[in-house]
C-alpha cells in the first residue's frame, strides 16, 4: 500500500459514523418537527383484533409548542410522518394539533410490530426487516 492510500484509509476511519436519522419526524415541505429516541415519552400499543392495531406515541411536553406552531402554519396541507427516515403515513392536516402526539393504525400487524420496534429499539438500524 502506498503512503497516499494509507493516509486516505486513516482519514476515512477517523470520520464519525453517519448520524442516525430522527426517530420520528413530522414534515411539511421545508418545515419539520424532529425528535430523537430520548424525546419519546411513551409508545402505547392498542390491539383491536381483526381490525388491526395502533401505536399511540407521545413526545416530551417540550415539543407541544413546536407541534402547535408547525401544524398551525400548515393547515390544509399534506405532510409526512417519518419513523427512522421511513415515510409511515402522509396525513392531510385539517386543523392544528396542540399536543405532540401521534397515532398510527394499521390492519397489518407485522407493520405495526416493525414500527414499534423502530420507535422503542436502541437505534433505527436494530429494527427487524419487514
Amino acid at each position: 500500500m502506498n503512503l497516499a492510500a494509507v493516509a486516505l484509509a486513516a482519514a476515512l476511519a477517523a470520520q464519525p459514523a453517519a448520524a442516525e436519522p430522527p426517530r420520528i419526524s413530522l414534515v411539511f415541505g421545508a418545515d419539520a418537527l424532529n425528535a430523537q429516541a430520548e424525546d419519546i415519552r411513551s409508545v402505547r400499543r392498542v390491539d383491536e383484533g381483526a381490525t388491526g392495531s395502533a401505536l399511540v406515541i407521545r413526545l416530551a411536553g417540550s415539543f407541544d409548542r413546536q407541534m402547535a406552531a408547525l401544524t398551525r402554519a400548515h393547515v390544509g396541507e399534506t405532510g409526512q410522518l417519518l419513523i427512522c427516515g421511513e415515510v409511515v403515513v402522509e396525513p392531510l392536516l385539517n386543523s392544528p394539533i396542540v399536543d405532540a402526539m401521534f397515532v398510527i393504525s394499521d390492519t397489518d400487524i407485522a407493520r405495526i410490530d416493525r414500527l414499534q420496534a423502530l420507535l422503542t429499539g436502541p437505534s433505527c438500524g436494530d429494527a427487524p426487516e419487514s
